[in-house]
């Protein structure tokens, strides 16, 4: 019988539990697949209708592509809000389980289940670098890594048989160029078993943190072109210098 340090998968680290192969630790975080294979389960993948994380329906691929939540856009008289609700069986809304409550200059207020709203900053701790911790109503620790511009984010928890491991990832709508002509792939969500134990508070989280990167986005966007607006156009170097012999290197400009 194999050994648990047998080589698998054309040369690369793994092992044999029960005379199953396992994946390679880089392997489980990109296809979210347990180690054991008494933990291994069908994944969940959720679709989104629009990439748009306030203005969208949740469609669930393994149940021919059932709408299970609703997100969009309200406004409540003097703020604008994003709701989101959970779907009925006849394909109606449901009761709101949150909302955020969007401010220009001040942070946003956010509400899960009904509980008072608070601000995106008090709900979630530090989590460190593009990360950010938040709790469920037992208590247990979880984690959204890769929070941020050019990153997949992925949540972690505590409890998992292995916390390198992701229990969900989040992957953005992307252009399939590997089809002729390309085709857009819309953005999906990964969910393990785990996972679906805290589907609404997941769901909540991410698009809390996936608007929250999009309007900074935004706005290092606008930003960076009213830069460029207001940004005087320079001669080159050379024509600087021939005309204005203080121009270069160093040197102060002298008008």
């Amino acid at each position: 019988m194999a050994t648990p340090s047998e080589t698998i998968n054309d040369g690369q680290a793994g092992t044999l539990i029960d005379g199953q192969a396992t994946l390679t630790e880089e392997e489980q975080i990109a296809t979210l697949v347990p180690s054991h294979p008494s933990q291994r389960s069908s994944v969940t993948i959720w679709v989104l209708s629009n990439d748009n994380p306030s203005n969208t329906k949740i469609l669930d691929t393994t149940d021919h592509n059932k709408a299970i939540y609703l997100v969009k856009p309200d406004f409540d008289g003097k703020y604008t809000m994003t709701n989101m609700y959970r779907m009925q069986d006849d394909g109606t809304e449901g009761e709101i389980f949150g909302y955020i409550e969007w401010h220009d200059i001040l942070p946003d207020q956010i509400s899960f289940n009904g509980a008072k709203k608070v601000r995106k900053g008090s709900y979630f701790s530090n989590g460190g670098s593009f990360a950010y911790g938040f709790k469920d109503e037992q208590g247990r620790n979880y984690k959204w890594k890769g929070i941020g511009s050019g990153l997949s984010p992925n949540l972690h928890c505590d409890d998992n048989f292995n916390r390198k491991v992701p229990i969900a990832q989040f992957t953005r709508s992307r252009l399939d160029h590997s089809v002729d002509p390309p085709a857009v792939v819309p953005a999906q969500i990964y969910l393990t078993p785990r996972a679906l134990e805290i589907k609404n508070l997941l769901l909540f989280t991410l698009l809390v943190l996936e608007k929250g990167r999009r309007s900074k986005e935004n706005s290092d966007g606008n930003r960076m072109s009213s830069w460029r607006a207001e940004a005087q156009v320079l001669p080159n170097e050379d024509a600087a210098r021939a005309t204005n012999t203080g121009v270069g290197p160093g040197v102060k400009r002298r008008e």
